[in-house]
């Protein structure tokens, strides 16, 4: 198979120089626009049969396309590089199966003037567009170089210290204004936008000492990655994420000793604590720099699709998608979490419930999407790959559910390694790392998924 040289990331970057001078010109189908594009889309295609991303961007003003730098461009590979730098595209990935129709997407909105990157990769998001993303993927081959990385790690601790402020706020009868639940959510909605894997991973954390902190922010990612698979705009990935962190709100306001009881509550202690859905919806209502959406979606997460949820005075309503989106995430952290009263399910026998909850309890496309979304292996599963190592499954992989990335945590002599490395499950230069073979219960390999992600 040939090798991507130099001359091929040339031509590549002079193509999407001259697509993008002529979809200002011609429409699509003009010759003068589709001959670039297809030759540009089978120079890639070429490029993604040995590797499931390729990467391209600026550093420091000087084009990169995969290991190639064009330090003495010529002026239609200069010019490409002033265009990513004026947008601050620092760095894309392009992943297998882009077709020419992405790229004409692509090109067109490169070709807008005074439009920054961040909201280039926002349109393509609503236009269905899942080929193209901003920033490069950190999919490692058998490296050991940690998956999360800093950056979301270190927004996960910014939504949990923001809902914890927030709720202490409340408890201590002040209604606090919106600005540190929105500064996070603003972080969370870009990073999500680039990738909607981005943060996934770290809904796995179950913190069973501060649960309900804990469970407010892995409801807000979740349902900040469904919006986002879904192909949402900003404002809405925005506010959805908003109503994940705030659904449990209301629990400020509901008496602690029924709160963290352990065991069931009897039937009085159950229609206390239904009353935090809409204590909780008006705590947001009151709350400044907050969309009333978000309220709204506050009151009807535990409505239920069939409407036969609470608060029963609110069923005749009309409820969004918000709510339904928040409810599919709500179900889902709740049923793969350890409580006092119920053992946590694993990933996929989780979503095997929520799919029978699907049409009754919860909306069935959102259902279907959020299974869609996390693939054949969920994030969390623990699994045996071909090789005899077994691992813990922390990405989808955007394109294809049975390739996800994993942390490697036995050795194929059923040793514990000492630091875990990741791995992805795609194929590089035509070899695939391994394959998996079989599901694994972390119960019996004495491995607590949440401290893999947390550590």
């Amino acid at each position: 198979m040939t090798e991507f040289s130099h001359n091929d990331a040339q031509r590549a970057a002079m193509l999407l120089t001259a697509s993008i001078k002529s979809v200002t010109l011609y429409p699509q189908a003009h010759p003068a626009v589709r001959q670039p594009l297809q030759e540009l889309t089978c120079i890639f295609e070429a490029r993604l049969r040995r590797k499931p991303e390729l990467h391209l961007g600026v550093v420091e003003g000087v084009l990169f396309i995969e290991g190639h730098i064009f330090v003495t461009p010529n002026s239609a590979v200069a010019e490409l590089a002033d265009r990513f730098s004026s947008r601050r595209i620092e760095g894309l990935t392009i992943y297998e199966g882009v077709t020419t129709d992405d790229l004409f997407r692509f090109a067109s909105l490169l070709a807008v003037r005074d439009i920054s990157g961040e909201e280039i990769f926002a349109r393509l998001e609503e236009s269905g567009v899942r080929t193209l993303r901003l920033g490069i993927d950190q999919l490692i081959y058998g490296d050991s170089a940690d998956l999360e990385g800093s950056a979301p790690s270190q927004t996960y601790k910014d939504a949990l210290n923001a809902v914890r402020d927030t709720m202490r706020e409340i408890e201590n009868g002040r209604i606090p204004a919106g600005d540190k639940i929105n500064a996070v959510v603003d972080n969370m909605v870009s990073m999500t936008i680039k990738d909607h894997t981005t943060l996934l991973g770290l809904s796995m954390i179950k913190d069973y000492d501060n649960y309900t902190f804990n469970h407010s922010v892995n409801v807000g990612i979740l349902s900040l990655s469904l919006a986002a698979y879904l192909g949402m705009d900003r404002t809405t990935l925005h506010d959805i994420n908003t109503a994940g962190l705030l659904h449990d709100i209301g629990k400020t306001r509901i008496d602690k000793k029924i709160l963290n009881k352990p065991g069931k509550l009897s039937d009085a202690e159950y229609e206390v604590m239904k009353q935090h859905a809409e204590k909780g919806a008006e705590i947001v209502a009151a709350m400044k720099d907050i969309d009333p959406c978000v309220s709204d979606a506050v009151l009807g997460h535990h409505i239920k699709y069939n409407r036969t949820g609470y608060p029963e005075w609110a069923r005749g309503r009309g409820f969004g998608a918000m709510a339904d989106i928040v409810a599919v995430a709500d179900c889902y952290d709740a049923i793969t979490t350890l409580r006092s009263y119920s053992m946590p399910t694993l990933p996929k026998p989780a979503l095997d419930i929520m799919g029978r909850l699907a049409g009754t309890s919860l909306n069935s496309e959102y259902v279907s999407k959020f299974g869609e979304m996390m693939g054949r292996y969920p994030v969390g599963t623990l699994v045996r790959l071909d090789n005899n190592e077994i691992a813990l499954v922390v990405r989808p992989h955007p394109m294809e559910s049975e390739i996800p990335a994993v942390k490697i945590i036995f050795d194929a002599n059923g040793e514990v390694l000492p630091k875990p490395r990741v791995a992805s499950l795609a194929a590089k230069d035509g070899a695939r790392y391994a394959s998996i073979v079989a599901t694994v219960d972390p119960i019996l390999k004495n491995v607590d998924v949440g401290r893999c992600f947390s550590t």
